[in-house]
């Protein structure tokens, strides 16, 4: 397996109503979470996001955030995370997707988990481990860490129990390891805290 969404993948087609992640409002299966990072690929590709593109995103440990990154992994894309205010009811989950320095621009998601999360395929798009998942940044002017897809997917073995804390790690390992496992991820950072 050379990409973490691809594991995803394979726990919702085998055992596809199994949690995969919760947190204070909802409890979503591996189905639910695919189907959802499926559709919202779509859109970001629709919205003119391409393979190898970067977002940053600043959304807080949810299960929104767990669509959206899974999103643009399953678009191709890589990503910097930092953690973020709730968005306020009624609010949009914005992106801002970085194709040049010079030329940023922003998507806006709306609502990530559709009410209604009907079948949706997977899609074609290929990523190799050498791509870039994820990049975390440094403070004091250094250069980000870039880290692929092979980084994140090594951390697999590690052992994880039925359910894993998310604790709000940079660059979401905390996250990837019990979705690569087929366990539960357990958003354990109340909103309130997201700073």
């Amino acid at each position: 397996m050379c990409a973490i969404h691809r594991l995803v993948e394979e726990h919702a087609a085998r055992s596809g109503e199994t949690i995969a992640i919760e947190d204070c409002d909802r409890r979503v299966s591996y189905s639910e979470l695919n189907t959802a990072a499926n559709i919202l690929a779509r859109r970001l590709m629709a919205g003119g996001f391409k393979r190898g593109m970067h977002a940053d995103v600043r959304v807080c440990p949810s299960v929104d955030l767990a669509v959206i990154l899974l999103g643009i992994l399953k678009a191709g894309g890589r990503y910097t995370w930092c953690d973020a205010e709730p968005v306020p009811a009624g609010g949009e989950h914005v992106i801002r997707v970085v194709n040049s320095p010079e030329e940023p621009w922003e998507i806006r998601l709306g609502d990530v988990m559709p009410r209604d999360v009907r079948c949706a395929p997977n899609l074609p798009v290929v990523t190799r481990d050498t791509d870039i998942a994820c990049m975390l940044e440094r403070g004091g002017g250094q250069a980000p860490i870039a880290v692929p897809h092979a980084t994140v997917l090594a951390l697999k073995s590690h052992s994880v129990g039925d359910q894993s804390p998310w604790t709000g790690e940079p660059g979401a390992f905390d996250l990837w390891i019990p979705l690569m496992c087929g366990t539960t991820a357990v958003v354990s950072v109340p909103r309130a805290a997201a700073a």
